[in-house]
């Protein structure tokens, strides 16, 4: 039996969002919507510009799209947009979230007449407008929500683009901002928009400054499970570690529930159910190349804050050379089965000239060989009868550095080669930094028509300095085959544990 309506109460939007709503449960069950403790508690807080960050299946997604609704409904000329990652989720939103709630309205609670009613849009009597896209074109919009920001970052980065210089510019100062995601990756507007937002804090905000909303795994009551379940000593101290961080005391069923979904989750389990605003971004996607890498490679002791550099071994050099874009250059050397990244640098629109200045004269390293990509032997670009290999050996020919053309190899070959490599890499981390974040963030072409990431490279800023560490890999081979590497092993495992004896 439907519950009655206290028409007295209507003007109490928290009551109205209690009480006149409609949703399905995971279940497929029609029920009415009722706030959790999680949902009222953005709702109390809410900031003219918002980022919530949160475990999946909260509920954040249906309670925004209502709470939209809502304002539409119930206010003159409001102007509402929801912008979703994919064209099917969009439908999803506009179908199942709107299109259940108003049908299951209660008939007398109908007083404003849907006036126009397309694939994407909805215009009410009252004079305001509810629409849902992908992307939010033309005119403003008073209200906005942004539902799986991270998500859109991830797999069409001109998108989010798009939404952060078109859609988010068009709201007014006092107009409101929703922006609900989990972390898929540490790049891309929104990983940047929460990580400012954690470092700023929410107290004496701006309205213009977001407010970020941040919601783990075990703030969900119904991720709980009595069964229980085995678990290795890594996820006890793991619990421990978050008991201690976020002072709080995890109850049996939870890690129950925690330990059975990382046994399928594996290394996703942190972007999906993260306990952490920083865990959330630092879990391994199916679009990135080298983020679990670079995980295990901070976990290891392998990304150093004193520099590993051995002043009377030779130093390599490996670039990838931009014409137009960016040249990355990657200081390394060999030395007991390790490979030791020293210094890395990078620079735009400069001369052959101007690198081998820098490599030779700004840097004191006994430079041995410089490894340059296999397009080096191409044109330059600029003057025909030039290419890149023949300007530095005629730069380089009064010295005694070594300057070699790479061999032309397939690059998702190079990738799986360079992830081979990656456990033998230590890094000077200060010298290193972008090098190293850029290579977290070096990921895959997204494809919406198929669906799924494919096994392509999206070409940015850090797809060059990725190249410059598949140089880098691709040339140890060439610099250890010279070496007799038959007892280089024992010799590696020794420099690792006196390394771990410093630090």
């Amino acid at each position: 039996m439907a519950s009655k309506i206290d028409f007295s109460r209507l003007h109490d939007k928290k009551y109205r969002m209690n009480n006149l709503y409609h949703i399905v449960d995971r279940d497929g069950n029609d029920i009415k919507f009722v706030m959790t403790d999680i949902q009222e508690d953005v709702f109390d807080n809410l900031h003219t510009r918002n980022l919530i960050l949160k475990a999946r299946q909260l509920g954040m997604s249906t309670f925004s799209v209502l709470y939209l609704l809502d304002e539409a409904i119930f206010n003159f000329n409001m102007s509402c947009g929801i912008v979703s990652y994919s064209l099917q989720h969009a439908q999803h939103i506009f179908k199942r979230i709107i299109g259940h709630a108003l049908e299951n309205m209660p008939k007398e609670l109908k007083p404003v007449g849907i006036i126009q009613h397309s694939a994407h849009e909805i215009t009410f009597s009252n004079g305001s407008f509810l629409r849902v896209d992908t992307t939010l074109r033309g005119g403003t919009c008073q209200l906005v929500l942004i539902s799986e920001f991270g998500k859109t970052c991830a797999r069409s980065p001109q998108k989010a683009e798009e939404i952060v210089t078109g859609t988010l510019q068009t709201i007014s100062q006092s107009g409101t901002v929703i922006i609900e995601s989990t972390g898929e990756g540490n790049s891309g507007h929104y990983a940047t928009m929460v990580h400012q937002a954690a470092e700023r804090g929410n107290e004496d905000l701006g309205p213009l400054e977001y407010k970020l909303f941040f919601y783990s795994w075990h703030k969900e009551s119904l991720y709980k499970m009595s069964r229980e379940v085995e678990w290795d000593t890594e996820l006890t101290d793991y619990f421990k570690k978050i008991e201690k961080e976020e002072d709080i005391t995890l109850e049996l069923e939870q890690k129950n529930w925690y330990a059975s979904k990382k046994a399928e989750l594996g290394d996703k389990m942190g972007q999906e159910f993260p306990s952490t605003v920083a865990e959330s971004f630092l879990s391994s996607s199916d679009a990135y190349y080298y983020a679990e890498y670079i995980e295990k490679a901070y976990k290891d002791g392998r990304i150093l804050n004193v520099s590993p550099y051995d002043a009377l071994l030779p130093t390599y050099v490996a670039m990838d050379i931009g014409v137009n874009d960016l040249t990355a250059i990657i200081f390394f050397q060999c030395a007991h089965g390790e490979i030791r990244i020293i210094d890395y640098y990078e620079d735009n629109r400069k001369g052959v000239d101007f690198y081998v200045n820098y490599i030779t004269r700004e840097k004191n390293y006994m430079i041995s060989t410089i490894f340059l990509p296999h397009d080096a032997a191409k044109m330059d670009g600029i003057v025909v009868e030039n290419t890149y290999e023949r300007d530095f050996r005629r730069l380089l020919v009064n010295t005694s550095i070594n300057v070699r053309v790479l061999k032309r190899t397939d690059v998702n070959l190079g990738i799986s080669h360079a992830k081979i490599k990656f456990a033998r890499c230590v890094f000077n981390g200060p010298r290193c930094k972008k090098l190293i974040e850029s290579l977290g963030k070096y990921r895959k072409q997204w494809s919406e028509p198929q669906g799924r990431y494919l096994d392509k490279p999206v070409h940015d800023i850090h797809s060059n300095c990725a190249d410059s560490f598949r140089y880098v890999c691709a040339a140890v081979n060439s610099v250890e085959s010279s070496v007799n590497t038959s007892s280089e092993l024992e010799k590696h495992r020794a420099a690792v544990d006196s390394r771990r004896m410093r630090i």
